[in-house]
């Protein structure tokens, strides 16, 4: 691991330890970033990489595989591969931005990829199998089985990084509104210098398992977003599952 992550990781864990949390409980970190068309700069500069790897810091002081899931969201979700300690340096060119199974540069939805997130964590994704008819699986039938998390039990912190509004609020606040049942807290993450995100602000308001953070730009240093999402509120969440 090279020093610039570890270096991050102690700028994490002096932040959490300043908050009261000097040993954060186990939980699963799941990150879905936004790849609408207004993102293209971010992602072409380099600025989205270097918040997946201030992210992966800090994820890695919970997640005791050293790796955090990642999604991405423009009006369509795509799951990209996970990001490890061993295999950040370029992670965002190689597995977003070059993956042609990735989805890209469209309009902004929430719901779809939240959605995606919880069905990893705890519902349970989705899967075609083919089942044995009489005469073997050549003539079976198609059916549809769901493959459930054997972690369902371990607590989820999901981050939505997002520069933009949302057009499927209604569809958005369902999605997050059902996650309220499940062991799990939204950080919503907004960089931009647009002055309010009022759907986020009040999803956040409203429900006990997210949080809101307005940043104004990319370019921030580690110390500053550290010291942005890691609020006292998520503390608390946290405190509770040490």
């Amino acid at each position: 691991m090279a020093n610039g992550l570890i270096d991050l990781q102690k700028k994490a864990s002096i932040i959490l330890e300043k908050k009261g949390l000097p040993k954060p409980p186990i939980c699963r970190v799941g990150l879905a970033l936004d790849v609408s068309g207004s993102m293209m700069d971010e992602y072409r500069a380099g600025l989205v990489q270097t918040t997946v790897e201030r992210l992966l810091a800090y994820a890695s002081k919970f997640d005791d595989n050293g790796e955090m899931e990642v999604w991405t969201f423009d009006h369509r979700a795509s799951e990209a591969p996970a990001v490890s300690l061993n295999d950040y340096v370029g992670f965002v060119d190689r597995s977003i931005v070059k993956n042609d199974a990735v989805a890209k540069w469209g309009s902004t939805h929430y719901a779809e990829v939240a959605n995606m997130m919880l069905d990893h964590y705890f519902r349970g994704k989705q899967k075609q199998v083919k089942s044995k008819g009489l005469l073997g699986s050549l003539f079976g039938r198609k059916e549809t089985v769901v493959e459930k998390s054997s972690d369902t039990h371990i607590p989820a912190m999901l981050f939505l990084v997002t520069d933009g509004e949302n057009a499927d609020q209604g569809e958005s606040r369902k999605v997050f509104e059902e996650s309220a049942q499940f062991n799990a807290y939204w950080q919503l993450v907004a960089i931009s210098n647009q002055p309010r995100f009022e759907f986020l602000e009040k999803v956040a308001n409203d429900l006990d398992n997210a949080g809101f953070v307005h940043m104004p730009s990319f370019k921030m240093s580690e110390d500053q977003m550290y010291e942005a999402i890691i609020t006292n509120e998520v503390v608390d969440w946290l405190k509770k599952r040490a």
